[in-house]
């Protein structure tokens, strides 16, 4: 059925509960940031004292997929794996946005750097619920079958939002794997984004765990030497948990070197 295979961009949550997400101990993922901009609820992680880093497509809203220009109407919020906690604390204070100038996707389309900065007012004091995740260091693996963590708030089995911060573990998935499994979608579809070297997929071949129509910007992190680092950021796929379909992820690695890294672009001072 042709209507089973629109591309999701990742916009609010991660289904991660009707497809086998475990409830996130309290203090755990204490990187993980609960966006809002306009009542749509995406996610991010904190990268530093000051910094955010989300998914571009979480800051665009309207038809016309128009990425926001007033940090007035993004609501920012950290400290808790409850919504309802998160929604009751203060807001944080956002001083400016910085998608990345080579993402353009007015059609849902061109998922290529789908990767943002939120910088805020004031440096965040850090604790044992509001921590950074580290950043891949340069030349970072992406080793296939490697599992990581990806976390966001979602829909339960009834098809209503999660109060509670759910995850699932998932494999990073080679990219030939995953370029034939966009292609098998392609030949029913014409219309399809492209896997560019700026992503990566992670998944399983049965289907399952996924994320899904929800968390743009929720954070894909790997191990490595008792460090957790940042990974991937939620982007866009076909349907939720599909088998033989996978979650398509910003590689994050790719935005840390001196010539085309937004990152470095944008100060962390």
């Amino acid at each position: 059925n042709q209507n089973n295979i629109a591309v999701v961009a990742v916009f609010a949550c991660v289904l991660l509960h009707c497809h086998r997400g475990k409830v996130a101990p309290k203090e755990s993922f204490p990187w993980q940031v609960h966006l809002s901009v306009q009542g749509g609820q995406s996610g991010g992680m904190l990268i530093d004292h000051k910094w955010i880093l989300t998914a571009a497509h979480s800051l665009v809203y309207g038809e016309n997929n128009q990425i926001v220009q007033k940090s007035d109407i993004l609501v920012a919020y950290v400290g808790h794996n409850n919504v309802e906690n998160l929604t009751q604390s203060t807001p944080l204070e956002v001083a400016s946005l910085h998608p990345h100038p080579g993402y353009n996707n007015p059609k849902y389309l061109s998922y290529d750097n789908d990767i943002a900065l939120i910088k805020l007012q004031k440096p965040l004091p850090f604790n044992s619920s509001i921590m950074r995740v580290c950043l891949p260091a340069k030349g970072a693996e992406y080793i296939t079958g490697r599992v990581g963590w990806v976390s966001g708030f979602g829909l339960t089995d009834d098809d209503e939002m999660s109060n509670d911060l759910r995850y699932v573990r998932v494999p990073v998935v080679g990219q030939l794997t995953c370029r034939h499994s966009i292609d098998e979608v392609r030949r029913k579809k014409k219309e399809a984004p492209d896997l560019t070297d700026n992503m990566f997929c992670a998944g399983l071949p049965e289907g399952g765990k996924d994320t899904c129509v929800g968390d743009g910007g929720a954070p894909y992190v790997l191990k490595h030497g008792g460090v957790y680092w940042a990974a991937g950021i939620a982007s866009w796929g076909f349907g939720c948990g599909e088998p033989g379909q996978y979650g398509v992820y910003t590689r994050v690695a790719n935005y840390y070197s001196i010539n085309d890294s937004m990152l470095e672009q944008n100060s962390l001072d």
